[in-house]
């Protein structure tokens, strides 16, 4: 077992404060306006402190992000867990997917901005590595129940994400997000019906 040092745990501890100000000042402010000064203030750290631990702005936001992705998950996990039938699990994720999109800071920092200021390919990429996996196994899950019928290859998962990302930003953008994300998650539980085997 490796046994940290004080300066290593110390690293950590500053690190994550700066994150979590930076999740609050990208939230607040949007990305294109929020600047280094204002997220190490709200850290109550010095800017060089910043730049010791990220090269720049879109590094933090790229941290930043990812620490919304990584509570998502979380939150899906939580929901689910102890759930055994497929077709409860995909659909309290959409669920818990739909009501994190509600959110603020999901909504400006994962919805809005992430696309842009991470460039697509990098948003994608992050995107598939905490979600395309999940979805593909549930869907995986769901035709070995029988309930779905879907080729093989991880397309369907990739179309059914694209969809839930259309939604999340419906709910988001709703003058109600709370009904709205009613309405999508009853909308995407229709979708899932139409992959019914035999349907058609």
């Amino acid at each position: 077992m490796t046994v940290k040092s004080r300066r290593e745990e110390y690293a950590e501890v500053t690190r994550a404060a700066i994150v979590s100000a930076a999740v609050a000042r990208f939230a607040a402010d949007g990305f294109t306006r929020a600047s280094i000064d204002a997220i190490a203030e709200t850290a109550r750290v010095t800017k060089g402190g910043v730049y010791h631990h990220f090269a720049g702005k879109a590094e933090l936001f790229e941290a930043a992000f990812i620490q919304m992705e990584e509570r998502l998950v979380a939150r899906i996990e939580e929901r689910v867990a102890g759930i055994a039938d497929p077709w409860e699990v995909i659909t309290a994720g959409v669920q818990s997917f739909l009501t994190e999109c509600c959110k603020e800071d999901f909504r400006r920092i994962a919805l809005e901005d992430a696309p842009a200021a991470l460039g697509w390919a990098r948003w994608k990429e992050i995107e598939d590595r905490y979600f395309l996996g999940m979805v593909k196994a549930t869907l995986d899950a769901l035709v070995a129940s029988g309930y779905i019928d879907v080729p093989p290859g991880d397309l369907t998962a990739r179309m059914l994400l694209g969809a839930l990302w259309e939604a999340g930003l419906a709910v988001a953008t709703a003058g109600d997000p709370g009904a709205e994300r009613d309405r999508a998650g009853e909308l995407v539980t229709r979708i899932l019906h139409g992959l019914a085997a035999g349907a058609g």
